[in-house]
């Protein structure tokens, strides 16, 4: 028993070199197990804590409400309310076809619509795709009651756009109107900026002022399980808040464009009034319109094309877009070069008969019987054409296309919006290209001098013109957003007489009775009004009326320009509509806007 006893506690024998060998394989196995471990959990750790988040955690991203648009006097124009909107990852869909007709069911939308969206807008393999926007609260509980049928379905608030005083005002062409963006646009963008499914200006302020209206986006994060269905929001991760656009304070005054709206109703037209002594634009109306409301959260194809296709172009801004001949108010041109020239004075007289013979051709008058015998203040005051024929037969085409220069005709006058029309002033060599060196001759300029031929303006240009007949030479830059510093006014070289005598003629075409645009209420009143009609020829129809002026009054000076298409006579038709305005705005008479308003 002791022998046995002591082989038992024999110990084993170990060799000394298989022990450290063993010992050296444990000590790298577990320095390999380390480094893994600081591989992955270190060194590599921001990559694998994404993927990790990944399947956990969903990034949710909230559009920023836009900015705000208000009139001068604080009147919302443009604010902003909350939709619901739909989306999909698609990878974490279990059986597309099936979730994506159930989704169609309870959305109550066509399946091949969500599918063409789920495709228009797949953007990656873990990334939303927006498929439905615009969905009422009844269809969106049905999708949330299903929820555990539907992973990798969430929705989110979309901002659009909707417009508390329309039913006062419309200003469609000057607020303009957000579309989504293109994938093309998107590629231009910075990364981050815009996603698909995004909106974005399109036309008007929505548009110039983008980068000011948009505001920055904002993150939530939303925990979601293994098959990607919400189970909640992370309390670990808090939610990087959207930072809401900037408002825009306009210029314009909304109750003066609700009023001039509604004195345009009915026609093609528009109607343009500016702060002379700011460029302050306080209306811009342009008619047809439509309702801002079509737009704000996407428009069908159907309602699109009948927009494009309506023979009036609803869409069109005719204040700065719209190109015209300015008829006879383009006198004023003709009269200042001549009088800044030493051409003529104004006791310069001629005799109209109705007609004059130039060449071998007539040119007619507006008054077949004649004026008579007329001087520069008759031949404003009373438009005669015969007088401003024979006026401008003493100067060059380049002369009077330097003058129309002067006063910005020909081109933009920079007001902040995306689109405007340069306009046309012919001069020697556009002639000389269009009709060749022989191809024209001097009755081009008889036709030039009354606002006909190749001479085309915008309503805004028009203001424009009027606002530097108002201030004596003071150029602004019309704007429709205020802003804390006026841009640089430009002085146009006009000598001080030739300003009173334009100043004292335009006064007399709307008070004196034989003015043709002459206005008892306002001749009476305290209002200084000064004006100018036109009556442009159009070869498709009856002439465009117009009417250009200024009125000065509460120690106020603005400027109006009113078109009229097809309209007849400026003073039967346009000036008119400026008389009710001014009266408006000046309470003078039985018009009173702050009663109306």
């Amino acid at each position: 028993m002791l022998i046995e006893k002591a082989v038992l506690r024999t110990e084993i024998y170990v060799p000394v070199r298989r022990r450290d060998v063993s010992f050296a394989v444990i000590l790298l196995l577990f320095a390999l197990l380390l480094g893994r471990f600081y591989y992955l959990q270190i060194y590599r750790h921001d990559q694998y804590k994404l993927v990790a988040d990944a399947n956990r955690v969903r990034m949710v991203t909230n559009p920023a409400p836009r900015g705000h648009i208000l009139d001068r006097n604080d009147k919302i124009l443009a604010a902003n309310q909350s939709i619901y909107a739909v989306s999909v990852i698609k990878d974490e869909l279990i059986d597309e076809d099936v979730q994506m007709s159930m989704m169609a069911r309870y959305l109550d939308r066509d399946q091949e619509d969500l599918q063409q969206n789920l495709k228009k807008y797949h953007q990656g393999r873990f990334l939303p795709a927006l498929i439905a926007r615009n969905v009422t609260l009844d269809k969106l509980s049905l999708i949330e009651e299903h929820r555990n049928e539907l992973p990798g379905v969430f929705s989110t608030k979309f901002p659009v756009r909707f417009y508390p005083s329309m039913t006062d005002i419309r200003a469609s062409h000057v607020l303009g109107y957000l579309r989504e963006i293109t994938t093309e646009e998107l590629n231009a963008t910075e990364e981050g900026d815009y996603a698909l499914g995004d909106y974005s200006g399109f036309q008007g302020l929505e548009k110039y002022y983008e980068y000011l209206l948009r505001g920055v986006k904002g993150v939530e994060f939303r925990q979601v399980d293994a098959l990607g269905r919400e189970v909640g929001t992370l309390i670990d991760r808090k939610p990087i808040l959207s930072k809401p656009g900037e408002s825009l304070r306009l210029t314009l005054d909304a109750g003066l464009q609700s009023k001039a709206e509604s004195l345009l109703d009915g026609n093609r037209g528009a109607v343009v009034i500016m702060n002379a002594e700011t460029g302050g634009i306080l209306v811009m109306a342009s008619k047809p319109d439509f309702p801002l409301s079509d737009f704000s959260a996407g428009m069908n194809l159907d309602k699109w094309r009948s927009y494009s296709a309506d023979v009036d172009r609803p869409l069109f801004n005719r204040a700065v877009l719209g190109l015209y001949p300015p008829g006879s108010s383009m006198k004023l041109i003709t009269a200042i070069a001549a009088l800044e020239r030493g051409l003529v004075d104004e006791k310069w007289s001629i005799q109209c008969t109705g007609s004059y013979e130039f060449g071998d051709r007539t040119f007619g008058c507006w008054r077949q019987n004649g004026h008579g015998r007329v001087n520069l203040s008759r031949a404003i005051v009373e438009s005669c054409n015969v007088y401003f024929y024979q006026l401008v037969e003493r100067m060059n085409i380049d002369t009077w296309a330097a003058y129309a220069k002067l006063f910005g005709f020909g081109m933009l006058t920079g007001v902040d919006l995306p689109d405007e029309s340069n306009g046309l002033v012919a001069d020697r060599a556009y002639m000389n290209k269009k009709y060749g060196r022989w191809g024209w001759a001097k009755g081009s300029l008889l036709h030039l001098s009354i606002g006909q031929g190749d001479i085309l303006v915008t309503p805004l240009q028009m203001a424009q013109f009027i606002g530097i007949v108002a201030m004596k030479g003071e150029k602004h830059r019309p704007r429709l957003v205020e802003k804390s510093t006026i841009d640089e006014t430009v002085r146009i070289p006009i000598k001080s007489a030739t300003w009173r005598a334009i100043h004292r003629m335009t006064f007399d075409v709307v008070n004196k009775s034989s003015g043709t645009a002459f206005d008892k209420e306002l001749a009476a009143s305290d209002v200084r009004v000064y004006g100018k009609t036109g009556t442009a020829e159009n070869p498709h129809g009856d002439p465009h009326a117009w009417f250009v002026g200024f009125a000065e009054g509460e120690g106020e000076t603005f400027v109006i320009s009113i078109i009229i298409e097809n309209g007849g006579t400026g003073g039967s038709t346009a000036a008119p509509i400026a008389a009710k305005l001014i009266k408006s705005y000046f309470r003078v008479g039985s018009a009173n806007l702050a009663a109306q308003s």
